[in-house]
């Protein structure tokens, strides 16, 4: 199967250029695209602010998470269509990918042992979803 369309979920550290150079390896031969996408747990970080702050640290949170996606864009050696900074989970900004634009493979990153229960709980709902293929990559 030619995977021609590939959405790479990304966290912001500095291993997640091994799920954008998997990507490249899978979409290079068909030229196909890629598109990042990251999150926000803004919730998580914002809860004990109240207020303006809350709007400012929202902002720079965001501007963050753009600012590592670039850097991906940058250290990619293959173009990257797009990218897709969400808030909540992984799941939900997945299928949100998905149903803005079709893919053929999403690819997650695997941690540790915790978060592969977490993973693997987000890869059932998003397959239920959307109905595309999910490849695990160990990190």
């Amino acid at each position: 199967m030619s995977y021609r369309r590939v959405l790479v979920a990304v966290a912001q550290a500095p291993d997640s250029i091994k799920l954008v150079e998997k990507a490249i390896a899978i979409v290079r031969p068909y030229q196909g695209e890629i598109t990042l996408l990251t999150l926000c747990n803004e919730a998580d970080l914002c809860s004990s602010f109240a207020g303006s702050m809350l709007g400012s640290l929202r902002e720079l949170i965001h501007e963050e998470a753009n600012l590592f996606l670039e850097q991906l864009r940058s250290q990619a050696d293959y173009p990257i269509s797009r990218t897709i900074v969400c808030n909540g989970e992984l799941a939900d900004g997945v299928i949100y990918a998905c149903n803005e634009s079709p893919v053929d493979l999403v690819i997650c990153g695997n941690h540790c042992e915790g978060f592969l229960k977490r993973i693997l709980n987000s890869a059932t709902h998003i397959i239920d979803k959307t109905h595309t293929d999910v490849l695990i990559v160990p990190l």
